[in-house]
């Protein structure tokens, strides 16, 4: 039995339940009785009270999937800026490893992860980017670990974009204030293709499989991308395995670890990247936005880094430790159908937008990633060379993708 939605016109709360049954059904893949976490542990440290509606929705439809009502970690933008304002590292390394305690112990449970996701690109302007950095770099510590038994299949997760104010904002500053949250609430629901038959997503996600297999078939031993302002080398690994984000846990259950996605992902050598790189869209990093990032790479290695704004925090980024001035994933985008106006996913992949959120801006474009590689990325028995950092940043690229 499903309760209303409050706060909500009736259409929105249409879109919101359909939205919850991808998420629940197709990401997540909910077993009966299976406990469920709704999380947010990348940029607010715990969900925005602006996704409500949607996590009432989520939790009406896990609940239909006959399983307990979920648990919610509830986040607080003002509180997570004062934390950095005034350095009080104390008080926010209670917050995150109180939030890491509960995660690990739900995964003790045999319990899955959701993240909505939403964006506060300028949460943090004006504070010290040393502050920044420290508290991105407390929250990967504490979260860093659950990250990689979640890597490893511990247990199912899922990451969705979450539509707020200031996000919308952001995104849609060339419109009329009132018209900017529901425009980025249907780009997201295009993204997620929830006005699309049920059928969708099967067969999006058999396609992405038949990409994956066709690379997989291929062994290529270098990906080259190039375009404006880019050109890059990057040698694969003879033991790489091309990935969809269509994953199984170590007990069976398959499950998408993001929503949306539009790619096909591996782990590259992590010494081979030679080149230059201009990443194509802002990226937002720990509430602030770093803008017209190049990067120049030899031996692996960002040997010089620009940014016409958050330089210094890109510095920071690239020096957290040794892994994240390396890369860790090369992707490849699909392109959407030719004719936008029939696929209301390509209109939102097609426009050049800049939506300030990783989940977006990465499944817009080929990208690659500092940092953190996956370890269902390699054939090998051990993943000891696949590179290893606290973070993992896309980087989104006007570029196209060459094989030899």
């Amino acid at each position: 039995m499903s309760f209303p939605l409050k706060n909500v016109s009736p259409d929105l709360e249409s879109r919101l339940r359909a939205c919850a049954e991808i998420i629940v059904r197709t990401g997540l893949n909910l077993q009966p009785g299976q406990s469920l976490l709704i999380a947010e542990p990348y940029e607010l440290q715990g969900v925005s009270r602006e996704a409500s509606a949607l996590v009432d929705a989520v939790s009406a439809e896990t609940i239909a999937a006959e399983c307990p009502q979920p648990h919610v970690i509830w986040g607080d933008a003002p509180r997570l800026r004062q934390y950095a304002e005034q350095a009080d590292w104390s008080g926010f390394t209670k917050l995150v490893a109180g939030h890491a305690d509960r995660m690990k112990d739900h995964l003790a449970i045999g319990g899955a992860l959701l993240f909505p996701i939403t964006s506060f690109p300028h949460l943090m302007d004006g504070i010290a980017v040393e502050n920044v950095s420290e508290q991105r770099r407390i929250a990967w510590e504490h979260f860093g670990p659950i990250a990689q038994r979640l890597t490893h299949r511990e247990s199912q997760w899922t990451l969705v974009p979450a539509p707020s104010s200031a996000w919308a904002d952001a995104t849609f500053s060339d419109l009329p204030a009132e018209k900017r949250l529901a425009s980025l609430e249907e780009t997201v629901f295009a993204a997620l293709r929830v006005e699309q038959p049920s059928a969708a997503w099967q067969n999006h996600l058999t396609s992405l499989q038949r990409q994956r297999d066709e690379l997989n078939a291929r062994r290529h031993k270098i990906i080259r991308y190039q375009g404006p302002g880019t050109d890059l080398t990057v040698k694969l690994p003879i033991q790489h395995r091309w990935c969809t984000a269509q994953l199984i846990t170590k007990a069976g259950v398959t499950f998408v670890a993001n929503l949306p996605t539009e790619e096909v992902f591996t782990a590259p050598d992590r010494n081979s990247a030679e080149g230059i790189v201009r990443v194509s869209r802002p990226v937002n990093y720990g509430g602030t936005v770093i803008d017209g990032i190049e990067l120049d790479f030899h031996h692996g290695v960002v040997v010089q880094a620009r940014a016409r704004t958050g330089a210094a925090l890109l510095e920071r980024l690239l020096n957290t430790d040794e892994g994240s001035s390396r890369l860790g994933e090369v992707a490849v985008v699909g392109k959407p159908a030719a004719n936008a106006a029939a696929d209301s996913r390509a209109a939102w992949q097609s426009s050049r937008r800049l939506f300030y959120h990783t989940l977006l801006d990465e499944n817009a474009a080929n990208h690659i990633a500092l940092g953190e590689s996956y370890p269902f990325c390699t054939r090998a028995l051990f993943a000891s060379g696949l590179n290893r950092s606290l973070v993992h940043v896309d980087l989104p690229l006007d570029a196209e993708v060459t094989f030899s």
